[in-house]
């Protein structure tokens, strides 16, 4: 056999190897997440994507959901192909909804930033905008400092050209990676299905399972609590409602879908 051809055929083995490993890490052995003290934490919410399909978002309410984070865009180009359905439905449906951006290392945070812009372009967000940072699908090498820089560079963008606030998406390794000692003026998202986030900081949303089975959404669903009790709730929607939240439009046409 030709030495590049056993090459590419090992490297292919290897790729399909790990590719295995995870899938049977994500179904078998990550664990399926906890279950909260709803008295402490009675705010749920859910955040979606296209992996779950057509989502019946009346249906979604009616089982005690309180808000959704729709994927929106990823990278510099790539657009959730469900983000206009999802977001239409759910705000018929009276849902509080914002949308969640994938942040990807290897891409200028400007440049992603100007993306997610396209696609809420003239749409109103009830919650903060997000940045989804972790490392899973980030599988290259990278510069921890650069990173930073670039999801910096991205929030002041999205900061400038609108008057939304803008959250921070992580683990808990993520966060000590890329967000401890930074952005200090940014609220944080947690996941952990472990135990209740112990970073040291106030985090505003817990993602505590992405497990979740609900009427009215394809397959499994990831599960959220807010930081606070109903009223706190209450007053954290209206702090996001005003003042009344205008996207700039922007002459970038906006890239087609993949």
């Amino acid at each position: 056999m030709n030495k590049s051809i056993l090459i590419k055929t090992i490297l292919t083995i290897l790729i399909f190897s790990i590719i295995g490993i995870y899938i049977a890490y994500r179904v078998y052995l990550q664990p399926d997440g906890i279950d909260i003290n709803k008295s402490k934490y009675p705010v749920t919410g859910i955040d979606i994507s296209k992996h779950n399909g057509k989502v019946d978002f009346k249906q979604i309410r009616k089982q005690n959901i309180d808000f959704v984070y729709i994927k929106a865009t990823e990278g510099g180009d790539y657009n959730d192909i469900n983000f206009e359905t999802n977001y239409r439905n759910a705000v018929l449906s009276g849902l509080p909804v914002s949308a969640y951006h994938f942040f990807t290392f290897k891409v200028e945070g400007k440049k992603q930033a100007e993306n997610l812009l396209r696609a809420i372009k003239g749409k109103h967000m009830d919650l903060p905008l997000v940045l989804d940072v972790e490392e899973w699908g980030n599988s290259e090498e990278f510069e921890e400092l650069k990173v930073i820089a670039e999801i910096q560079s991205c929030i002041d963008e999205l900061e400038e050209k609108t008057d939304l606030r803008v959250m921070i998406y992580t683990n808990e390794n993520g966060y000590r990676k890329f967000v401890k000692r930074n952005f200090e003026g940014n609220e944080l998202w947690i996941c952990s299905f472990n135990s209740e986030p112990k970073i040291g900081k106030k985090w505003t949303f817990w993602q505590h399972s992405h497990k979740g089975k609900l009427i009215g959404t394809e397959g499994l669903v990831d599960i959220n609590t807010f930081n606070g009790n109903r009223e706190e709730w209450n007053n954290y929607l209206k702090s996001n409602k005003e003042p009344e939240k205008q996207i700039i439009p922007m002459s970038v046409k906006k890239k087609s879908s993949r």
